[in-house]
Parts: structure tokens; sequence; C-alpha cells
């Protein structure tokens, strides 16, 4: 996974107010409870290895505790997302041919004819995979992948379990995590495991479901050869949409960036607990006009590593006092949202 071990680790948290859960302080528990893992490191990826004939299929299944996306179908507890790599067998071994990505569980897929041409880029907001850094259009909006560089560190690859089993946790048919959205409390009421189709369209509002486990993605899981065919197929008829809305998409995005200030104050009560205010103002006009600005918050440790602290959103003219505990140096950085909930360039604190 090509993604730099610096400042842009960072997740952001675009969550708006005013949700029946308040999905930021979720997040923020949510790094609490997994924060330990090292930013600089290249984290867990889920192996498995599906031979088809003369070509083999190399699946890397990716798990984030939190999605925290910034459409309300988006956010949920629990993301799995997909990279594959097809390679087929060619004097006595086996030489990548393609890599395939799972946008939003939809394949995307290119001709690649070596391992050096697997380069893939997450996205802020929603952890899709892409071929490119930058903004990639989805409609109505789009996904934005910081600039990336070289890794500092590998992924370890954990393989998944061959064959389904009562203790295979890839074929496991819970959730994976807390979903707040109607269709999925209706399906809690009734006592349901999962979610049916026709419950799911009525998480378009308020929050989504967290996907299901790899072992009952579809097709995907069950054959990887298909998947690729289809992801193969979508690219050559969504590509000129996509590049079409990327247009449309640049004449709103908010170009301006906001004056972000985040500064040191006496935490309330005595406590030791070091405390910070948090304030934006608004910039840009009209469609681009910054409404909300998102920070999120890590510490650098002694040792060089990172570990992620909070992520918090300020509306523009608002002051807001947060308690940050933390032992190493103190870093953030920021992006600016417009109405449209479209993400401006990202935001660093300007050295004193």
């Amino acid at each position: 996974m090509s993604e730099r071990a610096d400042e842009r680790k960072a997740r952001l948290n675009p969550l708006e107010h005013g949700a029946d859960v308040n999905t930021q302080k979720r997040s923020n528990e949510m790094l609490r409870a997994y924060g330990d893992q090292d930013l600089a490191s290249g984290g867990v990826a889920y192996g498995r290895v599906v031979l088809e004939g003369e070509t083999i299929f190399l699946q890397y299944w990716l798990f984030y505790p939190d999605n925290p996306c910034v459409l309300p179908p988006g956010r949920h507890d629990g993301d799995w997302e997909l990279v594959q790599v097809r390679a087929e067998r060619g004097g006595g071994d086996f030489r990548p041919t393609h890599l395939t990505l799972a946008e939003h569980g939809k394949p995307v897929n290119k001709s690649i004819s070596s391992a050096a041409e697997i380069e893939v880029f997450v996205a802020v907001d929603s952890h899709a995979c892409y071929f490119r850094e930058g903004a990639n259009p989805i409609i109505p909006l789009s996904d934005v992948c910081e600039p990336a560089g070289t890794p500092s560190g590998k992924p370890n690859i954990v393989l998944l379990p061959i064959e389904a089993s009562k203790a295979d946790w890839a074929h496991w048919q819970g959730r994976w995590g807390l979903d707040r959205g109607p269709g999925t409390w209706l399906a809690l009421q009734l006592h349901l495991k999962r979610t049916p189709g026709i419950f799911k369209r009525l998480n378009k509002v308020g929050a989504g479901e967290s996907p299901p486990s790899p072992g009952h993605q579809g097709q995907s899981w069950s054959s990887p050869g298909a998947f690729a065919t289809r992801g193969s197929a979508r690219t050559a008829t969504t590509t000129p949409i996509q590049r079409f809305a990327h247009f449309l998409g640049e004449t709103t995005w908010p170009n301006d960036p906001p004056r972000v200030e985040v500064t040191p104050v006496d935490p309330a009560g005595g406590s030791s607990v070091p405390t910070y205010r948090l304030e934006a103002e608004a910039a840009g006009r009209f469609l681009r006009r910054v409404s909300m600005v998102a920070i999120a918050f890590w510490e650098e440790r002694a040792d060089g590593s990172r570990r992620a602290l909070a992520l918090e959103t300020v509306q523009p003219g608002e002051s807001k006092t947060l308690a940050i505990p933390h032992e190493g140096e103190l870093l953030w950085r920021a992006a600016g949202y417009n109405v449209l909930r479209q993400r401006g360039n990202p935001i660093l604190p300007k050295p004193h």
C-alpha cells in the first residue's frame, strides 16, 4: 500500500453534528481502542490465494474498525476493502498481469506487467482503494487520496482460512460493529444476523451498514476471475463518466484554505490532561465556501513511532475546547469542506 508514514497518515473525520449517535465521539473511542498501532507501520493485510487453472489470484483484504464517511450512508463501524492481483504462469513462475480494486464494492481493473506497478492509494474519508492519488470522482461527490510516497513498512500478511468452519471469522455472519441505519435497526429488532437487501435500502439515510465478512461478499470471494473481468468492463464504461464528474467537481470544491488555530489552554478543574482550543474561520464564496473544518490529531513519540489520538470537526466561527491525552509531541492537520461535502487541500500548522 503506498501511503506515507508522516503527517499524511492521519485520518480526518468529516462527520456532521446533530446525528442520533455522536459518531465523532465514537470514532475517537475507536482510536483509543485500536490506536496503539504505529502509524509508520504497514499494518495488517489478510491474504488469500485462489488458483483457477493456470491463473492465480492473490487477494488482500483490509479491515478498518471505523468508517467516518462524509455521507450518512457511508458511516459505519467495521469496513472491509479488497486489493486483488492476478498472475499467470509463465516460464515456471507466475507473472502479475492485472490489478483489481473494489471501489465501494464495485471492481475496477487495470493491466500490469510487474510487481513494481502494484501501487494503491487509500481514500481519506472512505478507505476505498484507487489507482491514483488526488480526487477520484464517485457520483455525486469524490474520494480524495492524499499524495503518497514510498511506505516505510510493508503490511504484515495474515493468511485467511481456506475452508469455512464454525471458528472461521472470515465467514462470520454477524455485524462488524455498531450500525445505526434504520434498516439495520429494524433487522436488529427482528433478531436477524444480517440485514436483508430490502432493509438495506432504508440505510440511505442516517447511517450505513458495515460490509459483510469477506466470505459473504459474493463474487469477489467465490469467483475472483469473474470479479476481475467485470472490473475490466466497468473501467471501460465508467471512466468517461468519472472524468466528467471530476470536471464538474472542480468548479465547486473549496480551493481557499480556511484559517485554523489549535491553542493550548489551562484544563478545567485543575485536570492534568492537556487541553486545546480549536478555532476556524470561513473561506471562499458561494459553493466554494468552507462550512466545516475537520482536524485530525496524532502524537510522535521519542522512539519515532506515531499514534492516532482524536478526530474533531469545527464550524467556522466556532470555538471548541478538547482534552487530548498524549505523551509525545502533538501534531495535527485539517481540511475544509463545503456544503456539498467536497474536501479542500490539507492544512498544516504554520511553523512558529
